[in-house]
């Protein structure tokens, strides 16, 4: 009784902390949503982001080098693309002489292939975020104020005070390691969690870690009675995943297609792995995998986001690095814009030479110790080979100790061969991959 109360208080408190702030979070909400009960056809949605895109055009050409070059009144189909490379490597060229970078937010993602990218963020895009988050979630059973549990490997940088924790009514449950000795105890550690309604926030392949596990042994004395939703950020979840967490859990699923520089792109409504696109926060388009030239809708290709609320760092036609194409979908009484036959960010399931699943979250965040790494790929070929392919910005000062961290990582008898790249492309089933199982 006295959770829910204090759920309900955070409730009431959210929104009045925001409504003394000029109620930007609740205006954006109502905007997102306004967008999203609209058939895609709708006039009023073109209308809606023209306006949105030449306010974000006018602001960047004034403030920024890289858009300097470009008119006020340039359409959006003259701009060249532009990649996590280009920003990495010319940060200052893209940030808006606006803002001092002291007072925004930065935002650190392994991208696609699991090498850090950095971007920043003002306050009122990182209010939209929450906004976009919100609304999001709310389809999916949330409401502010419930629990949020998160499932993530926990590091100094997404580490939270006691007290935050409390206040955002949130439980972080580090997942870096993820043998099976430890995969019920963290399943226990959301049932402790879960003691009032509360939502589940995780990436698919540390659901498909729980599935394998399960397949071998018996869950029926684990009751998750208050888990209302779960929610599966930015990997694609399989139809086996999202059976098995819907009956685990005795609740929907729903994966949701977002990434740290944007927000909340997409997210499935009744039709699986079909991410009805946030037309009210974003501009999708679907170019070539080779050349950058925009696809017709239903052919697949690379996943191109114009931000049109980011001005500390506009992001005009930014290549995500994944793919997908973009489809009509009738759902909910509406015609919507998707991305369906979505490739990108999804991570096999590879084993240490003992058979223990290596965590994708582990795998990452050593790699991130290597800033001189541009882009990777970590192969299983067998039980105990492995295959690491390095695309490398400039010499690599520290190989000794990278090879003695891939040491560490595979144990005992793992035998691991070394490819030094300059791209590593996307495979032929359309997935920008950067951890694959190629055991039987």
């Amino acid at each position: 009784m006295v959770d829910r109360f204090l759920c309900k208080l955070r409730e009431i408190s959210f929104w009045s902390a925001d409504a003394l702030r000029g109620k930007e979070i609740r205006s954006a909400y109502k905007d997102i949503k306004l967008v999203d009960e609209l058939d895609s056809s709708a006039g009023f949605i073109k209308k809606y982001q023209q306006h949105q895109f030449s306010k974000l055009l006018e602001h960047s050409v004034h403030t920024t080098k890289h858009y300097s070059p470009f008119d006020k009144n340039t359409p959006l189909e003259d701009f060249p693309l532009m990649d996590k490379n280009q920003i990495n490597e010319n940060q200052e060229a893209f940030i808006s002489t606006a803002y001092k970078r002291k007072g925004l937010f930065k935002m650190a993602t392994s991208g696609s292939t699991g090498i850090p990218f950095i971007c920043y963020q003002d306050s009122s895009k990182k209010n939209r975020v929450k906004a976009e988050i919100i609304y999001y979630s709310e389809k999916a059973g949330y409401r502010v104020g419930k629990r949020l549990i998160f499932l993530r490997a926990l590091t100094a940088a997404t580490r939270k005070s006691s007290l935050k924790k409390w206040m955002q009514n949130e439980s972080l449950i580090d997942v870096v390691d993820l043998k099976d000795s430890l995969i019920e105890s963290t399943l226990l550690d959301i049932q402790r969690a879960a003691k009032t309604p509360s939502m589940l926030l995780a990436y698919s392949s540390t659901f498909d870690i729980y599935k394998n596990y399960f397949s071998h042994h018996n869950m029926d004395h684990l009751k998750f009675e208050n888990i209302t939703g779960v929610v599966s950020n930015s990997e694609m979840l399989f139809d086996d995943t999202r059976e098995f967490i819907q009956k685990l859990f005795h609740c929907k699923a729903y994966s949701r297609y977002s990434n740290q520089e944007n927000g909340v792109i997409g997210q499935e409504a009744e039709i699986a792995n079909a991410f009805i696109i946030n037309e009210g926060s974003y501009i999708v388009e679907i170019f070539d995998l080779e050349k950058d030239e925009p696809l017709a809708q239903g052919l697949v290709g690379r996943i191109v986001v114009t931000d049109l609320y980011n001005r500390a760092m506009p992001m005009i036609r930014y290549d995500t690095g994944d793919v997908g194409s973009i489809s009509q979908i009738y759902t909910q009484g509406r015609n919507k814009k998707a991305i369906t036959d979505f490739g990108g960010r999804k991570s096999d399931i590879v084993f240490d030479c003992g058979g223990n699943p290596i965590s994708p979250h582990l795998i990452t965040n050593t790699m991130w110790g290597f800033p001189g790494i541009k882009q990777y790929q970590f192969i299983q070929e067998t039980k105990n080979r492995y295959r690491i392919r390095i695309n490398l910005e400039g010499s690599f000062q520290r190989r000794e100790e990278f090879q003695g961290a891939m040491e560490s990582l595979v144990g005992p008898g793992g035998k691991i061969t070394y490819e030094w790249v300059e791209d590593i492309p996307i495979t032929g089933s359309w997935k920008r991959r950067y951890i694959i199982n190629k055991m039987e």
